[in-house]
């Protein structure tokens, strides 16, 4: 499979540049495609609360930081090329700040919170949203069923 996911990371979080990290991330992330199909290209930016606030305040009109937003570039047009893995389909944003607080009330690696958002935000651009209580369990649960199967642990070491 091409290189689909695009890994965009900050330059103030020394623990996230450590290129295991960059290679569990993208194994789970193909993982996650391999299932649930996305045409195109996805980027994946590590960033701030900052930004997601901002990105939340004006895109969905919330005035607070998020977790993650998964943007689809390709929602309602059709993808029409050759090369279909070449065009951007959508964009995924986590705040790594809200990783970390979230990582740490879970008493998992960051890498592991990180690898959950990116997985949640891989199931919105394939079409999944968890606006009732069902399709809620169904997203919660593929993300785990993802996560176990690539246990950043196995032996190594969580950051």
């Amino acid at each position: 499979m091409a290189d689909r996911l695009h890994l965009h990371f900050p330059d103030d979080h020394p623990e996230l540049l450590d290129p295991s990290v960059a290679q569990h991330l993208t194994a789970l992330g193909h993982s996650v495609l391999e299932a649930h199909p996305v045409r195109g290209l996805i980027d994946i930016v590590l960033t701030d609360n900052k930004e997601l606030h901002r990105l939340n305040s004006s895109f969905r009109g919330m005035d607070r930081p998020t977790d993650v937003l998964s943007f689809s570039l390709a929602e309602g047009q059709p993808i029409v090329t050759e090369h279909e893995e070449a065009v951007p389909s959508g964009e995924i944003y986590i705040s790594v700040n809200q990783a970390q607080l979230q990582a740490e009330e879970l008493d998992v690696s960051l890498q592991d919170e990180v690898g959950r958002l990116m997985v949640h935000g891989i199931l919105h651009l394939a079409g999944y949203d968890h606006d009732t209580e069902e399709t809620l369990r169904f997203m919660e649960h593929e993300t785990q069923r993802f996560l176990d199967l690539h246990s950043s642990c196995p032996g190594g070491q969580h950051i």
